[in-house]
């Protein structure tokens, strides 16, 4: 009788290094403009530059990397014109993709948002900033991938990640007041979802985006 064979889905090199970078500049390790060389990543990680070299590509596609004209990569810096582009962008876009995933999650989905809901909980509770923006991150992203549309939610992680990556690196070591609140709009947002409720989930999702633009903004230039 012969055997079954079962694939190992390993992560890949680039994988490993993607979700380590990744984290490095949404938790402000990595400050907006610093250099990220692939001959440092590479001695860093012990690997070639082949996997360093993808996983900045990957990093770029999430628009959390910028790589210049000679080839070498910094992480994102927007401008205050950027910053209105992303945001009116996210504003545009968001709100039909929380409207699609309310209309094809199943249970399952509603699930992981719940636990994702709570993981952003604790941080807000923590106080942990670069850790509340991750995880808020990381609830949007699920959100986007519920919608079943993988081309607006690729366009949405590119533009919206350098947002999330400016507004962390913005707050430096201050305790933003609004932690609590962000949170409560969340569940809100998740029980509308759970609810199906796309019109009130699409509404409360502009909200959001709308109060983080404004708190970017502020970040940037405190006289706006």
């Amino acid at each position: 009788m012969a055997k079954t064979v079962t694939p190992l889905h390993l992560r890949s090199l680039s994988e490993e290094i993607v979700d380590i970078l990744q984290r490095s500049i949404l938790t402000g390790i990595y400050k907006p403009g610093d250099r990220l060389v692939e001959r440092e990543l590479a001695a860093r990680f012990a690997v070639s530059s082949i996997p360093v070299r993808e996983a900045l590509q990957v990093l770029e596609n999430r628009g959390l990397v910028r790589r210049r004209r000679n080839r070498s990569c910094s992480v994102v810096d927007l401008t205050p014109d950027e910053l209105r582009q992303v945001a009116d962008f996210r504003k545009l876009v968001e709100p039909q993709l929380v409207r699609w995933a309310c209309e094809r999650m199943s249970p399952a989905d509603i699930d992981e948002l719940a636990d994702q809901l709570q993981k952003l909980k604790r941080t807000a509770q923590e106080k942990d900033v670069p850790r509340f923006f991750y995880e808020d991150l990381v609830f949007h992203r699920l959100v986007w991938a519920k919608s079943g549309n993988r081309y607006a939610a690729e366009a949405l992680d590119r533009a919206v990640g350098s947002l999330f990556a400016c507004g962390l690196m913005r707050s430096g070591n201050e305790i933003p007041p609004y932690l609590d609140i962000e949170v409560q709009k969340h569940e809100q947002l998740l029980n509308a979802m759970r609810a199906r409720q796309a019109g009130a989930a699409a509404e409360i999702l502009t909200n959001i985006a709308e109060d983080f633009r404004a708190q970017v903004q502020h970040q940037r230039d405190p006289q706006s």
